[in-house]
């Protein structure tokens, strides 16, 4: 489990490096901005279902027997070739209505090049997971230092090298073609070419819910980022700024999920232990990422230009705002009402959160511009965890203080919010 969290850290890391090295490279904030929309349309089309039918496939896998499971990973493959081969076919065919619904205009350099790679990247993501499966912990580690070092390589060389996007885009798909042929080496090894119809069915079934979540899950970054093109009709230097300042505290989301799902047995089998646990827990996250969500905070100004370029200076007063949201984040309600087996009551507030997402960022984004489309998103996190408050305790009884240590918890809040009010008077 550890490995696959360092996995993740690598993923995370690799994609800041790049952010950062691009924005100080020849391409400029309108080539940036370009290959951030092209990043947002690929998540937006395929990180859903991705995500769901990872999760399903690690719980399906387990439960079969060793002699299925041969012929289950095959399967699994052939489903997820058969997925992206139908986004390669959408995005192809359907490109102009596709770009102007997603992106607000008619085109955008590189897109089939990044349609290729995009597709041919999809089904790579098994590779982990048939590692975690096989509890080889070392390999998970060895494949994420590989395959996110050489994709800062493969990114950031040939920009740097004067070949742009397009020479970016080449070298990502050669990378791309190498991971998919080390995922057939592993299906060689460990896999069985045999058709098993029902294995996929059951699979599929498993994952729909999880697909839909997942998809919830991603709904405020895709709006948000749709919300800019649509306001801004398809600026690529005012997407290139909301994506770089569309970004909470590096890694904070990453460690409260964490958190959340390890509490989660805990609560199923003892709820009167886990909430004490949950509140003292918590606390320790709370003087990681409160003092440094603070500290970034008031130091966004200077470290943004700096890190960056001078062009993302306005990013700055963005990634201020999304940084409202680690309180929100810190506030483990979701997690004891699915311990509780309450996930109707978190679905339809999330349905509830959504809608206020986008009804507030189309009224906001009319007055603050990117500001705006940032509040709305913080605005709405805020919302949906006091719902998730009040019904916790109005269903169970349990109070916020219970799983909250409210004297630490409101004295970092009040921190935060008056270092917001002090940074916002530099910009």
């Amino acid at each position: 489990m550890r490995a696959f969290q360092v996995f993740s850290v690598l993923r995370q890391g690799s994609a800041i490096l790049i952010a950062v090295l691009l924005a100080k490279s020849p391409l400029g904030t309108g080539g940036i901005g370009a290959y951030e929309m092209l990043l947002y349309i690929g998540f937006t089309l395929t990180a859903f279902w991705i995500a769901g039918l990872m999760q399903g496939f690690l719980s399906h896998y387990p439960r079969l027997d060793a002699g299925q499971q041969p012929a289950f990973l095959f399967n699994a493959y052939l489903l997820m070739l058969g997925l992206s081969a139908m986004v390669l076919v959408l995005m192809w065919v359907g490109k102009k209505p596709l770009l102007l619904a997603l992106a607000g205009q008619p085109d955008l350099p590189c897109y089939e090049l990044f349609v290729l790679f995009l597709c041919l990247n999809a089904p790579t993501f098994m590779v982990e997971h048939i590692y975690l499966l096989l509890n080889r912990p070392a390999a998970i580690f060895r494949f994420g230092f590989w395959a996110f070092g050489l994709q800062v390589a493969a990114t950031l060389a040939p920009v740097y090298l004067g070949y742009g996007l397009e020479g970016a885009f080449f070298a990502l798909i050669v990378l791309a073609a190498g991971k998919h042929l080390w995922l057939l080496y592993l299906l060689g090894q460990f896999g069985s070419v045999r058709w098993q119809p029902e294995q996929v069915r059951k699979w599929a079934v498993l994952s729909i819910p999880l697909i839909l979540y997942a998809l919830m899950g991603a709904f405020h970054q895709s709006f948000d980022n749709w919300l800019v093109s649509f306001r801004f009709d398809g600026d690529e230097n005012m997407f290139a700024v909301f994506r770089y300042g569309a970004r909470e505290l590096p890694f904070s989301l990453a460690l409260a999920n964490a958190f959340g799902s390890a509490v989660l047995p805990d609560v199923a089998s003892n709820l009167n232990s886990a909430l004490p646990a949950i509140r003292q827990k918590s606390l320790k996250l709370f003087h990681l990422l409160f003092p440094l969500s603070i500290l970034m905070m008031l130091s966004s100004r200077w470290l943004f230009p700096l890190v960056f370029n001078p062009d993302f200076l306005d990013s700055a007063l963005l990634f201020n705002i999304f940084l409202l949201v680690t309180i929100s984040r810190l506030v483990f309600s979701r997690p004891i009402l699915v311990g509780l087996n309450a996930n109707k009551p978190v679905f339809y507030i999330s349905l509830v959160e959504m809608a206020f997402h986008v009804v507030l960022g189309f009224a906001l984004a009319q007055y603050w511009g990117l500001a705006g489309i940032a509040i709305a998103t913080v605005a709405s996190h805020s919302l949906e965890k006091v719902l998730l408050c009040w019904y916790l305790y109005r269903k169970f009884g349990i109070r916020l203080s219970q799983y909250t240590d409210m004297r630490w918890f409101l004295g970092y809040s009040l921190a935060m919010a008056a270092s917001f009010v002090a940074a916002l008077a530099g910009f």
